[in-house]
């Protein structure tokens, strides 16, 4: 028999649940709805028990949209085994029950499976879930294309290329879990935005994140010419995967390959550290312009495409109203 428990504190078991499961996510973390907190969004924590384990969990983020509505939103979540069809089901009860309770127009939702999880795309669909139009990538709160690399990465000629391209260009790079050199990823960070009109949230947000996840490990990795810095990753491990939150270049030195180098040598220090899999979120890195164009992420791996946004609709008068109001809210937010 399931049972469903609403988080007012942080429980390990939900902690431990979200970073040992298969479908687990740094999205769906505590620290990581502490985050959204600050900044705007109200995390809300759901533990589902069978027969006292831990089943299913789910942090959803309320959002003020209109009046007093508000949406629901999973980011990576709900975190659970989808072919449970009771568990399913009475997770979303629980979660409708909830909706109500914050007077929710919809509750979207985008779990950390791949694409191909057509059965689990066709059950959201019997289950009442639109999924949201992924042609059009502005439509959507969270990208669906990542790229993510097991580790240790084993393509040994490509391995011999990239460091000899290193090493006749004077490429170095250099780590930290120290804070002082988050100053330095985010001058970089504001430059690039200049050159590009891309909009960067305060440097607050980035040392908040910094405080709430450094018990799980967060990095600068930097990659210089000599003793010049030329671009910059900001990272987090999790469990057993390696996260590229952000990552720029100082577009003149595009020419040199930078990214291939730096991001060769934190698949090799997140290999020696366990980490299983890198994920490469960010989007600076996979719409660098050039002057031959867009260039892609360097390395020969196909993205990999998640199953997508669905939203499940509660008031389908509001949520159309939604649908015209979006393009504003989306700019305001990502603003």
């Amino acid at each position: 028999m399931f049972t469903c428990r609403i988080l007012e504190d942080r429980d390990q078991r939900f902690d431990n649940f979200i970073l040992t499961h298969p479908c687990g996510h740094l999205f769906q973390s505590y620290p990581w709805g502490e985050l959204k907190q600050s900044f705007g969004w109200r995390p809300l924590r759901l533990l589902v028990y069978d027969r006292g384990q831990a089943a299913a969990a789910a942090t959803l983020l309320s959002h003020q949209l209109f009046n007093d509505y508000t949406l629901l939103y999973a980011p990576r979540g709900p975190v659970m085994h989808f072919d449970n069809d009771r568990l399913v089901a009475f997770l979303f009860e629980e979660i409708a029950a909830l909706a109500r309770s914050v007077n929710a127009v919809f509750l979207k939702i985008d779990p950390a499976l791949p694409k191909l999880a057509g059965k689990v795309h066709q059950k959201l669909l019997k289950l009442g879930f639109r999924q949201v139009d992924n042609v059009h990538p502005h439509k959507s709160l969270q990208l669906t294309q990542v790229y993510r690399i097991q580790l240790p990465y084993r393509n040994h000629s490509h391995i011999a290329l990239i460091k000899n391209m290193g090493e006749a260009s004077k490429l170095s790079v250099e780590w930290s879990p120290s804070q002082d050199k988050l100053k330095v990823f985010y001058a970089l960070l504001l430059e690039y935005s200049e050159l590009t009109e891309i909009k960067v949230r305060s440097f607050s947000y980035y040392q908040r994140l910094w405080d709430l996840l450094r018990e799980f490990g967060v990095y600068v990795f930097l990659v210089k010419q000599k003793n010049y810095v030329i671009g910059t990753s900001l990272l987090i491990t999790f469990g057993s995967t390696c996260y590229s939150l952000y990552t720029v270049y100082r577009q003149r030195h595009l020419g040199l390959y930078p990214e291939s180098f730096l991001h060769l040598a934190i698949m090799e220090c997140a290999a020696n550290a366990g980490c299983k899999v890198y994920e490469v979120i960010d989007t600076l890195l996979t719409t660098k312009q050039t002057g031959c164009g867009t260039r892609l992420f360097s390395f020969p791996v196909e993205p990999y495409t998640y199953l997508g946004e669905f939203d499940l609709v509660y008031r389908p008068w509001q949520y159309r109203l939604w649908n015209v109001l979006y393009p504003i809210y989306s700019w305001s937010v990502k603003a």
